[in-house]
């Protein structure tokens, strides 16, 4: 190995990363999608990667602590196997796992969804590995409120435009 592939190999973290998110099967982009802010695919890799550009134009992309931690928990890498690559980084993933833990089991907005709607969700979380539920109860919050907001905006508005003239 030289000296420039060295300089240009990926992280610790990145490799963690990415091996995680290869063994769900996600690409970048889903694996982006993920995290709670807008976040693209290609950034995604270049973190992964620890760089960006090719040959003389390659630039190092370290990924600040925060993003790293979120990028971790979004594909299920546990704080644990995260210090030992990032300590910083590490330390947010806790945080993030702690809150976590402790919010509520379903989003505010299905709190209020019909009981009918409760039980198919529960019902459909009973299959799902815990770790997910957080995340795909989020899903089906965000899916509800979408649909509930839609539904309020056609029961106001008449079945058919009207035509004037």
């Amino acid at each position: 190995m030289t000296k420039e592939d060295r300089e240009h190999s990926p992280p610790g973290h990145g490799e963690l990363i990415r091996l995680a998110r290869k063994a769900r099967n996600w690409s970048p982009e889903t694996a982006a999608a993920r995290l709670p802010f807008p976040y693209s695919g290609s950034s995604w890799r270049h973190i992964e990667a620890g760089s960006r550009g090719t040959g003389a134009k390659r630039v190092t992309v370290t990924g600040r602590p925060p993003v790293v931690a979120a990028m971790a928990y979004a594909v299920g890498v546990t704080s644990d196997r995260l210090e030992e690559h990032n300590p910083e980084a590490a330390e947010i993933l806790r945080e993030l796992e702690r809150k976590a833990t402790q919010t509520p089991l379903a989003p505010d907005v299905l709190n209020t969804a019909p009981a009918h709607v409760v039980r198919m969700i529960e019902t459909a979380l009973e299959d799902v590995d815990p770790t997910d539920r957080p995340a795909l109860l989020r899903e089906l919050a965000a899916d509800y409120e979408s649909v509930s907001r839609r539904k309020r905006r056609q029961d106001g508005a008449p079945s058919r435009p009207r035509h004037a003239g």
